[in-house]
Protein backbone atom coordinates (compact mmCIF):
# COMPACT_ATOMS: atom_id res chain seq x y z
CA UNK A 1 0.00 0.00 0.00
CA UNK A 2 1.28 3.05 -0.86
CA UNK A 3 -0.24 6.76 -0.01
CA UNK A 4 1.22 9.96 -0.82
CA UNK A 5 -0.57 13.66 0.68
CA UNK A 6 -0.72 16.43 -1.52
CA UNK A 7 -2.28 19.96 -1.01
CA UNK A 8 -4.58 21.96 -3.57
CA UNK A 9 -4.18 24.54 -4.50
CA UNK A 10 -6.48 27.10 -6.50
CA UNK A 11 -5.34 30.39 -8.51
CA UNK A 12 -8.01 32.63 -9.38
CA UNK A 13 -8.34 36.35 -10.02
CA UNK A 14 -10.93 36.93 -7.65
CA UNK A 15 -8.95 33.85 -4.95
CA UNK A 16 -5.50 34.75 -5.94
CA UNK A 17 -3.22 31.66 -5.31
CA UNK A 18 -4.70 30.10 -2.19
CA UNK A 19 -4.60 26.52 -0.41
CA UNK A 20 -7.78 25.22 -0.68
CA UNK A 21 -7.81 21.50 0.44
CA UNK A 22 -5.52 18.76 1.51
CA UNK A 23 -5.62 15.33 -0.56
CA UNK A 24 -4.42 11.24 -0.01
CA UNK A 25 -4.16 9.66 -2.31
CA UNK A 26 -3.82 5.53 -1.40
CA UNK A 27 -3.09 3.06 -4.12
CA UNK A 28 -1.87 -0.58 -4.09
CA UNK A 29 -0.02 -2.05 -7.06
CA UNK A 30 0.35 1.37 -8.99
CA UNK A 31 -4.12 1.01 -8.68
CA UNK A 32 -5.65 3.97 -7.57
CA UNK A 33 -7.98 2.66 -4.03
CA UNK A 34 -8.93 5.31 -2.33
CA UNK A 35 -8.95 9.35 -2.37
CA UNK A 36 -8.90 11.54 0.77
CA UNK A 37 -10.33 15.05 0.02
CA UNK A 38 -10.89 18.19 2.58
CA UNK A 39 -11.19 21.52 2.15
CA UNK A 40 -9.40 24.11 4.64
CA UNK A 41 -11.21 25.45 6.92
CA UNK A 42 -9.63 28.95 5.88
CA UNK A 43 -10.71 28.28 2.74
CA UNK A 44 -14.53 27.60 3.62
CA UNK A 45 -14.54 30.84 5.34
CA UNK A 46 -14.05 32.83 2.41
CA UNK A 47 -17.01 34.29 0.91
CA UNK A 48 -15.57 33.76 -2.93
CA UNK A 49 -15.12 29.67 -2.12
CA UNK A 50 -16.46 27.75 -4.67
CA UNK A 51 -16.53 23.36 -5.06
CA UNK A 52 -13.94 22.37 -7.08
CA UNK A 53 -16.50 19.46 -7.78
CA UNK A 54 -20.01 20.68 -7.47
CA UNK A 55 -21.19 17.02 -7.86
CA UNK A 56 -19.19 15.29 -5.56
CA UNK A 57 -17.03 17.74 -3.43
CA UNK A 58 -19.51 20.45 -2.66
CA UNK A 59 -18.01 23.03 -0.07
CA UNK A 60 -18.31 21.16 3.26
CA UNK A 61 -16.05 20.11 6.42
CA UNK A 62 -14.47 17.18 7.36
CA UNK A 63 -12.95 14.66 5.11
CA UNK A 64 -14.89 13.04 2.03
CA UNK A 65 -13.02 9.27 1.31
CA UNK A 66 -13.97 8.46 -2.11
CA UNK A 67 -13.38 4.88 -3.08
CA UNK A 68 -12.34 3.83 -6.47
CA UNK A 69 -12.52 0.98 -8.30
CA UNK A 70 -11.18 1.14 -12.01
CA UNK A 71 -11.83 5.10 -11.40
CA UNK A 72 -9.97 8.83 -10.26
CA UNK A 73 -12.46 11.56 -8.78
CA UNK A 74 -13.06 14.29 -11.14
CA UNK A 75 -10.54 17.02 -9.74
CA UNK A 76 -7.60 14.02 -10.49
CA UNK A 77 -9.04 13.02 -13.77
CA UNK A 78 -9.61 15.80 -15.11
CA UNK A 79 -5.84 17.02 -14.01
CA UNK A 80 -4.24 14.08 -15.10
CA UNK A 81 -2.64 13.67 -18.85
CA UNK A 82 -4.90 12.48 -21.57
CA UNK A 83 -3.51 10.12 -24.05
CA UNK A 84 -0.92 12.73 -25.81
CA UNK A 85 0.18 13.51 -21.98
CA UNK A 86 0.64 10.16 -21.29
CA UNK A 87 2.65 9.30 -24.09
CA UNK A 88 5.24 12.15 -23.41
CA UNK A 89 5.30 10.99 -19.61
CA UNK A 90 6.42 7.73 -20.86
CA UNK A 91 8.91 8.99 -22.73
CA UNK A 92 10.22 11.20 -20.21
CA UNK A 93 10.84 8.53 -17.46
CA UNK A 94 12.51 5.99 -20.13
CA UNK A 95 15.04 8.61 -21.54
CA UNK A 96 15.83 11.07 -19.12
CA UNK A 97 14.97 8.98 -15.68
CA UNK A 98 15.97 5.55 -17.25
CA UNK A 99 13.22 3.90 -15.83
CA UNK A 100 9.36 2.78 -16.84
CA UNK A 101 6.42 5.06 -16.58
CA UNK A 102 3.14 3.34 -15.09
CA UNK A 103 0.41 5.50 -16.64
CA UNK A 104 -1.54 3.54 -14.16
CA UNK A 105 -0.31 5.03 -11.32
CA UNK A 106 -1.71 7.71 -10.25
CA UNK A 107 1.25 8.92 -7.64
CA UNK A 108 3.22 8.44 -10.58
CA UNK A 109 2.26 10.65 -12.79
CA UNK A 110 1.48 13.17 -10.50
CA UNK A 111 5.53 13.01 -10.03
CA UNK A 112 6.15 13.36 -13.75
CA UNK A 113 3.70 16.03 -14.24
CA UNK A 114 4.87 19.46 -15.27
CA UNK A 115 3.62 23.28 -13.52
CA UNK A 116 2.13 24.50 -16.62
CA UNK A 117 -1.31 23.59 -16.73
CA UNK A 118 -5.09 24.14 -18.49
CA UNK A 119 -7.30 25.54 -15.39
CA UNK A 120 -6.95 26.88 -12.12
CA UNK A 121 -5.55 23.99 -10.31
CA UNK A 122 -2.01 22.72 -9.02
CA UNK A 123 -1.25 19.29 -7.01
CA UNK A 124 1.76 19.45 -5.14
CA UNK A 125 3.25 17.29 -2.94
CA UNK A 126 2.38 17.72 0.75
CA UNK A 127 4.34 21.08 2.57
CA UNK A 128 5.50 22.11 -1.38
CA UNK A 129 4.63 25.76 -2.52
CA UNK A 130 2.66 25.47 -6.43
CA UNK A 131 3.78 26.89 -9.49
CA UNK A 132 1.52 27.93 -12.02
CA UNK A 133 4.03 28.32 -15.27
CA UNK A 134 2.60 29.36 -19.05
CA UNK A 135 4.44 26.72 -20.29
CA UNK A 136 7.23 28.42 -23.10
CA UNK A 137 8.24 31.15 -24.68
CA UNK A 138 5.60 31.79 -28.22
CA UNK A 139 9.44 32.06 -29.67
CA UNK A 140 10.21 28.38 -28.44
CA UNK A 141 7.54 26.98 -30.66
CA UNK A 142 9.78 25.17 -33.24
CA UNK A 143 11.56 23.23 -30.39
CA UNK A 144 8.21 22.28 -29.11
CA UNK A 145 6.74 20.94 -32.36
CA UNK A 146 9.85 19.13 -33.43
CA UNK A 147 9.67 16.71 -29.81
CA UNK A 148 6.00 16.41 -30.67
CA UNK A 149 6.66 14.94 -34.02
CA UNK A 150 9.22 12.51 -32.37
CA UNK A 151 6.86 11.78 -29.59
CA UNK A 152 4.37 11.21 -32.19
CA UNK A 153 6.25 8.86 -34.69
CA UNK A 154 5.82 5.43 -34.52
CA UNK A 155 9.41 4.59 -34.67
CA UNK A 156 10.47 7.11 -31.98
CA UNK A 157 13.25 4.59 -30.65
CA UNK A 158 15.52 5.08 -33.00
CA UNK A 159 15.38 9.15 -32.51
CA UNK A 160 18.48 10.12 -30.64
CA UNK A 161 17.56 10.91 -27.08
CA UNK A 162 19.50 14.70 -26.85
CA UNK A 163 17.50 15.88 -30.17
CA UNK A 164 14.07 14.87 -28.93
CA UNK A 165 14.26 18.11 -26.59
CA UNK A 166 11.57 15.72 -24.21
CA UNK A 167 12.01 18.76 -21.86
CA UNK A 168 9.81 21.44 -24.09
CA UNK A 169 6.88 19.01 -24.17
CA UNK A 170 7.25 17.59 -20.74
CA UNK A 171 7.09 21.03 -19.24
CA UNK A 172 4.49 22.23 -21.80
CA UNK A 173 2.80 19.45 -22.72
CA UNK A 174 1.75 16.97 -20.14
CA UNK A 175 -0.85 19.51 -18.67
CA UNK A 176 -3.11 19.64 -21.97
CA UNK A 177 -6.09 17.08 -22.45
CA UNK A 178 -6.89 15.55 -25.36
CA UNK A 179 -5.01 12.89 -27.75
CA UNK A 180 -3.03 15.35 -30.19
CA UNK A 181 0.17 16.73 -30.29
CA UNK A 182 0.05 20.27 -28.52
CA UNK A 183 1.79 22.55 -25.74
CA UNK A 184 1.60 25.73 -23.96
CA UNK A 185 3.06 28.87 -24.93
CA UNK A 186 3.07 32.23 -23.86
CA UNK A 187 4.46 36.35 -25.01
CA UNK A 188 3.81 39.35 -23.26
CA UNK A 189 0.39 39.55 -25.40
CA UNK A 190 -1.42 36.62 -24.04
CA UNK A 191 -1.19 32.66 -23.31
CA UNK A 192 -1.90 30.10 -26.02
CA UNK A 193 -2.82 26.50 -26.59
CA UNK A 194 -0.17 25.67 -30.11
CA UNK A 195 -2.11 22.08 -31.53
CA UNK A 196 0.74 20.88 -34.26
CA UNK A 197 -0.30 18.92 -37.74
CA UNK A 198 0.88 15.13 -37.76
CA UNK A 199 3.52 14.55 -40.58
CA UNK A 200 1.16 11.51 -41.69
CA UNK A 201 -1.77 10.67 -40.01
CA UNK A 202 -3.90 13.99 -40.59
CA UNK A 203 -7.02 13.52 -43.16
CA UNK A 204 -6.06 16.67 -44.08
CA UNK A 205 -4.21 19.95 -42.74
CA UNK A 206 -5.93 19.51 -39.15
CA UNK A 207 -4.62 23.51 -38.23
CA UNK A 208 -5.76 25.33 -41.42
CA UNK A 209 -9.52 23.43 -41.38
CA UNK A 210 -9.64 23.55 -37.32
CA UNK A 211 -9.36 27.34 -37.87
CA UNK A 212 -12.00 27.88 -40.08
CA UNK A 213 -14.69 25.52 -38.28
CA UNK A 214 -14.35 28.22 -35.25
CA UNK A 215 -14.77 31.08 -37.27
CA UNK A 216 -17.72 29.16 -38.86
CA UNK A 217 -18.94 28.32 -35.68
CA UNK A 218 -18.06 32.03 -33.96
CA UNK A 219 -20.87 33.26 -36.51
CA UNK A 220 -23.40 30.60 -35.88
CA UNK A 221 -23.19 32.27 -32.32
CA UNK A 222 -21.20 29.91 -30.50
CA UNK A 223 -18.42 31.00 -28.25
CA UNK A 224 -15.09 30.04 -29.24
CA UNK A 225 -11.57 30.83 -28.81
CA UNK A 226 -9.69 33.00 -31.37
CA UNK A 227 -7.12 31.58 -33.13
CA UNK A 228 -4.70 32.21 -35.87
CA UNK A 229 -2.04 29.86 -38.15
CA UNK A 230 1.70 30.11 -37.86
CA UNK A 231 3.53 29.11 -40.84
CA UNK A 232 7.32 27.92 -41.21
CA UNK A 233 7.55 25.84 -37.86
CA UNK A 234 9.70 23.01 -39.15
CA UNK A 235 8.55 23.13 -42.65
CA UNK A 236 4.66 22.81 -41.36
CA UNK A 237 1.97 24.69 -39.55
CA UNK A 238 0.51 25.41 -35.80
CA UNK A 239 -3.15 26.48 -34.74
CA UNK A 240 -2.37 28.61 -31.80
CA UNK A 241 -5.33 29.23 -29.78
CA UNK A 242 -5.77 31.92 -26.96
CA UNK A 243 -6.48 30.12 -24.04
CA UNK A 244 -9.97 30.73 -22.59
CA UNK A 245 -9.09 29.47 -19.17
CA UNK A 246 -6.43 32.35 -18.13
CA UNK A 247 -6.80 36.03 -17.46
CA UNK A 248 -4.29 38.49 -16.49
CA UNK A 249 -3.71 37.88 -12.89
CA UNK A 250 -5.13 34.06 -12.09
CA UNK A 251 -6.90 30.97 -14.13
CA UNK A 252 -10.41 30.10 -14.59
CA UNK A 253 -11.61 26.79 -12.91
CA UNK A 254 -12.36 23.97 -15.38
CA UNK A 255 -14.19 20.84 -15.07
CA UNK A 256 -15.31 18.65 -17.61
CA UNK A 257 -18.72 16.50 -18.09
CA UNK A 258 -16.68 13.25 -17.99
CA UNK A 259 -15.96 14.04 -14.05
CA UNK A 260 -19.38 15.50 -13.41
CA UNK A 261 -21.24 12.39 -14.52
CA UNK A 262 -18.78 10.01 -12.79
CA UNK A 263 -20.00 6.94 -10.61
CA UNK A 264 -19.98 7.80 -7.38
CA UNK A 265 -19.49 4.74 -5.54
CA UNK A 266 -16.35 3.58 -8.23
CA UNK A 267 -15.40 6.71 -10.12
CA UNK A 268 -15.48 5.28 -13.23
CA UNK A 269 -16.03 7.23 -16.13
CA UNK A 270 -19.99 6.94 -17.45
CA UNK A 271 -20.96 3.21 -18.24
CA UNK A 272 -23.89 4.02 -20.57
CA UNK A 273 -24.48 5.74 -23.81
CA UNK A 274 -23.25 9.87 -23.82
CA UNK A 275 -26.18 12.17 -24.68
CA UNK A 276 -26.43 15.69 -25.07
CA UNK A 277 -29.37 15.51 -22.62
CA UNK A 278 -26.50 14.43 -20.12
CA UNK A 279 -24.87 17.74 -20.28
CA UNK A 280 -28.22 19.72 -20.42
CA UNK A 281 -29.13 18.21 -16.69
CA UNK A 282 -25.42 19.28 -15.67
CA UNK A 283 -25.88 22.66 -16.75
CA UNK A 284 -29.95 22.91 -14.96
CA UNK A 285 -28.45 21.94 -11.84
CA UNK A 286 -24.99 23.56 -11.58
CA UNK A 287 -25.43 26.53 -14.12
CA UNK A 288 -25.65 30.54 -13.13
CA UNK A 289 -26.59 31.41 -16.66
CA UNK A 290 -28.91 28.42 -17.34
CA UNK A 291 -31.00 30.14 -20.76
CA UNK A 292 -27.73 31.11 -22.27
CA UNK A 293 -25.94 27.93 -21.70
CA UNK A 294 -28.72 25.97 -23.01
CA UNK A 295 -28.80 28.20 -25.95
CA UNK A 296 -25.18 27.33 -26.24
CA UNK A 297 -26.06 23.59 -26.34
CA UNK A 298 -28.10 23.46 -29.01
CA UNK A 299 -26.24 25.40 -31.30
CA UNK A 300 -23.20 23.53 -30.43
CA UNK A 301 -24.80 20.33 -30.96
CA UNK A 302 -26.10 21.30 -34.38
CA UNK A 303 -23.12 22.47 -36.03
CA UNK A 304 -21.15 18.82 -34.14
CA UNK A 305 -23.81 17.08 -36.56
CA UNK A 306 -23.67 19.67 -39.19
CA UNK A 307 -19.61 19.52 -40.16
CA UNK A 308 -19.83 15.42 -38.85
CA UNK A 309 -17.86 16.24 -35.64
CA UNK A 310 -18.23 12.92 -34.34
CA UNK A 311 -15.42 13.28 -31.53
CA UNK A 312 -18.15 14.93 -28.96
CA UNK A 313 -17.52 12.68 -26.32
CA UNK A 314 -17.46 13.69 -22.14
CA UNK A 315 -14.13 15.28 -21.98
CA UNK A 316 -14.90 17.77 -24.94
CA UNK A 317 -17.72 19.38 -22.95
CA UNK A 318 -16.38 21.71 -19.63
CA UNK A 319 -18.13 23.65 -17.38
CA UNK A 320 -15.80 27.09 -16.17
CA UNK A 321 -16.17 29.22 -12.85
CA UNK A 322 -15.45 32.70 -13.58
CA UNK A 323 -16.91 33.32 -9.96
CA UNK A 324 -20.44 33.79 -8.79
CA UNK A 325 -20.63 30.05 -10.21
CA UNK A 326 -20.25 27.51 -13.07
CA UNK A 327 -21.31 27.76 -16.47
CA UNK A 328 -20.73 26.01 -20.06
CA UNK A 329 -17.24 26.82 -21.21
CA UNK A 330 -16.39 27.64 -24.89
CA UNK A 331 -16.63 25.13 -27.57
CA UNK A 332 -13.32 23.35 -28.78
CA UNK A 333 -12.03 20.52 -30.26
CA UNK A 334 -14.38 21.40 -33.51
CA UNK A 335 -13.29 19.20 -36.07
CA UNK A 336 -14.89 17.53 -38.75
CA UNK A 337 -14.42 13.75 -39.72
CA UNK A 338 -14.17 12.52 -43.17
CA UNK A 339 -15.99 9.15 -42.26
CA UNK A 340 -19.48 9.66 -43.55
CA UNK A 341 -21.75 8.09 -41.19
CA UNK A 342 -19.65 7.58 -38.07
CA UNK A 343 -21.18 7.41 -34.93
CA UNK A 344 -21.39 10.49 -33.09
CA UNK A 345 -19.95 10.11 -29.47
CA UNK A 346 -23.03 11.62 -28.10
CA UNK A 347 -26.43 11.23 -29.12
CA UNK A 348 -29.72 12.87 -28.20
CA UNK A 349 -32.51 11.87 -26.89
CA UNK A 350 -32.88 7.91 -27.96
CA UNK A 351 -31.32 8.60 -30.88
CA UNK A 352 -27.50 7.45 -31.38
CA UNK A 353 -26.90 10.84 -33.75
CA UNK A 354 -27.97 14.62 -32.59
CA UNK A 355 -30.24 16.06 -34.89
CA UNK A 356 -29.32 17.82 -37.69
CA UNK A 357 -30.05 21.83 -38.17
CA UNK A 358 -32.84 21.26 -40.90
CA UNK A 359 -34.55 18.53 -38.25
CA UNK A 360 -34.28 20.52 -35.24
CA UNK A 361 -37.64 22.79 -36.06
CA UNK A 362 -39.53 19.97 -36.39
CA UNK A 363 -38.64 18.59 -32.53
CA UNK A 364 -40.66 21.09 -30.40
CA UNK A 365 -38.96 21.83 -27.44
CA UNK A 366 -35.23 20.58 -27.06
CA UNK A 367 -33.87 20.97 -23.34
CA UNK A 368 -36.80 23.14 -22.44
CA UNK A 369 -36.21 25.60 -25.00
CA UNK A 370 -39.38 26.82 -27.24
CA UNK A 371 -40.13 25.56 -30.27
CA UNK A 372 -39.36 28.85 -32.31
CA UNK A 373 -35.88 29.83 -30.38
CA UNK A 374 -34.37 26.30 -31.24
CA UNK A 375 -35.87 27.15 -34.81
CA UNK A 376 -34.32 30.18 -34.70
CA UNK A 377 -30.77 29.03 -33.45
CA UNK A 378 -30.82 25.91 -35.68
CA UNK A 379 -31.09 29.36 -38.73
CA UNK A 380 -27.85 30.65 -37.35
CA UNK A 381 -26.05 27.51 -37.64
CA UNK A 382 -27.47 26.70 -41.06
CA UNK A 383 -26.58 30.32 -42.28
CA UNK A 384 -22.93 29.89 -40.93
CA UNK A 385 -22.54 26.64 -43.08
CA UNK A 386 -23.62 27.68 -46.13
CA UNK A 387 -21.08 30.56 -46.00
CA UNK A 388 -18.10 27.41 -45.17
CA UNK A 389 -16.31 28.45 -48.58
CA UNK A 390 -15.88 32.03 -47.00
CA UNK A 391 -14.49 31.11 -43.61
CA UNK A 392 -12.36 28.62 -45.79
CA UNK A 393 -10.71 30.83 -47.59
CA UNK A 394 -9.84 33.04 -44.75
CA UNK A 395 -8.49 30.31 -43.13
CA UNK A 396 -6.34 29.65 -46.10
CA UNK A 397 -7.28 25.90 -46.77
CA UNK A 398 -6.57 24.61 -49.36
CA UNK A 399 -8.59 23.63 -52.74
CA UNK A 400 -7.55 20.10 -52.28
CA UNK A 401 -9.00 19.99 -48.89
CA UNK A 402 -12.16 21.66 -49.48
CA UNK A 403 -12.75 19.10 -51.96
CA UNK A 404 -12.50 16.30 -49.42
CA UNK A 405 -14.72 18.26 -46.99
CA UNK A 406 -17.38 19.27 -49.66
CA UNK A 407 -19.65 16.56 -49.09
CA UNK A 408 -20.01 17.92 -45.70
CA UNK A 409 -20.06 21.88 -46.38
CA UNK A 410 -22.73 21.64 -49.14
CA UNK A 411 -23.67 25.40 -50.49
CA UNK A 412 -27.15 24.82 -49.17
CA UNK A 413 -26.96 22.88 -45.44
CA UNK A 414 -28.75 19.41 -45.13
Amino acid sequence: MTKQRYDLYLNTPILGIVHAADVVVIEEGASLQQVGFRYLVDYLARQDAFPVDPVQLPLMEGEKVLNCRGGAPAFLDDYLPDAWGRRVLARLALYRDNRHFNANSVIDSLALLSNSRIGAMSLVERGDKPIFDNGHALEEMAQAEQAAQYIDDVDYNTVDVDEMNLLYLANAGTGVGGARPKTLLYDDHGQYLAKFNRKTQDPYNNARVELACLLMAKAAGLQVAAGKIISGINNREVLLLDRFDTIDNGRHHLITANGLLKEPTSQQDLGRAFRYDDVCRLLQKHSITIEKDLRQLVRLMLFNRAINNTDDHERNFSLIHRGGGYQLAPAYDLVPSVVIGEYHAAGFGYQSYPPRPSEASQLGKVFGLARTVVADLAEEVMVALGNWREFADEAGVREEDNQRLSRLFPATPR
